[in-house]
């Protein structure tokens, strides 16, 4: 709880001082909301970096993950938090559509509530996305942007935790999942001048065991904040 609540008000703290800050509203000389942004190449920001196409930024946000498991012996279908930021780097192709990929941070995995006491599994992975990303222009300015692609990912840590023995190892072994990972993701984000949020699903196709009972497979819903270079 710590944790979420940590990065919850680093996340609002962001984004208040983004929209304190001369130029991101009505009239500045960024060009106001609905210009520059994340892979909207209409206007320009301060460097002039979206003559060229190019964007990039931050974002940071919530995940909420479980694990399936094929042959229903793990459990995990119970939901963990946990967090996910990283930068984001795009070229814009044509003002209504761009590419977009990055490195983030991602923490998954599942919760076990089993018969005899709780079981966590947590999975932290960097995760290289790419995406494809289409504008829709509003009237009020902002920019609606539904994604789709994939992406991969490498685990980097995390632990098993079973509360009913009180003990605790490394989830990356010989026994519990594989540190590979890869899937389908899409979603939808909106941007406002330099201002992003979004909402997304990441879908694993690849199978994490590494125990020879079955396939498992990661399932993620992320909730998003970000802002564009």
């Amino acid at each position: 709880m710590k944790k979420i609540f940590a990065i919850m008000t680093a996340m609002a703290l962001t984004v208040s001082a983004a929209v304190a800050q001369p130029g991101y509203g009505r009239g500045g000389h960024m060009g106001g909301p609905g210009h520059g942004g994340y892979g909207n190449s209409r206007g320009h920001d301060r460097i002039g970096r979206h003559d060229n196409n190019l964007y990039g930024g931050i974002k940071f946000g919530l995940v909420g993950s479980h694990i399936s498991d094929g042959s229903g012996d793990l459990k995990a279908t119970g939901v963990k938090s946990g967090i996910t930021l990283g930068a984001a780097a795009g070229f814009s192709f044509s003002p209504s559509a761009a590419f977009e990929t990055g490195l983030y941070y991602v923490e998954k995995g599942g919760v076990s509530n089993a018969t005899g006491g709780k079981i966590t599994y947590d999975l932290d992975y960097l995760e290289l996305p790419l995406l494809l990303k289409i504008n829709i222009f509003s009237r009020n300015r902002a920019v609606i942007q539904p994604y789709a692609g994939g992406y991969l990912g490498l685990g980097v840590g995390g632990k098993v935790k079973d509360y009913r023995i009180s003990q605790s190892g490394s989830s990356f072994n010989d026994t519990d999942f594989r540190r590979g990972d890869s899937g389908l993701a899409f979603g939808c984000g909106v941007t406002w001048s330099f201002l992003y949020a979004g909402i997304g699903y990441e879908y694993g196709l690849a199978d994490i065991s590494d125990s020879g009972f079955g396939e498992r497979h990661n399932r993620a819903l992320t909730l998003t904040v970000g802002l564009a270079f």
